[in-house]
């Protein structure tokens, strides 16, 4: 199930500009200094360094 959540947040990260907190909220995580620690874990990069390989510009 985590395996599950993770890959939605990855998701998440990559296409759109919601904030991490809000995204470990979605992806049912209500501890969002869990969910960073877990996503590092099974990821290898915290939520912001994975977002920074994705990065999305900024709308105008």
């Amino acid at each position: 199930m985590q395996e599950l959540r993770i890959n939605e947040a990855k998701r998440l990260l990559e296409q759109s500009h919601r904030g991490i907190d809000d995204i470990a909220h979605t992806v049912g995580y209500e501890d969002s200094a869990f969910f960073w620690r877990l996503f590092k874990r099974q990821v290898g990069v915290t939520p912001a360094t994975h977002r920074r390989k994705f990065q999305l510009p900024h709308s105008r």
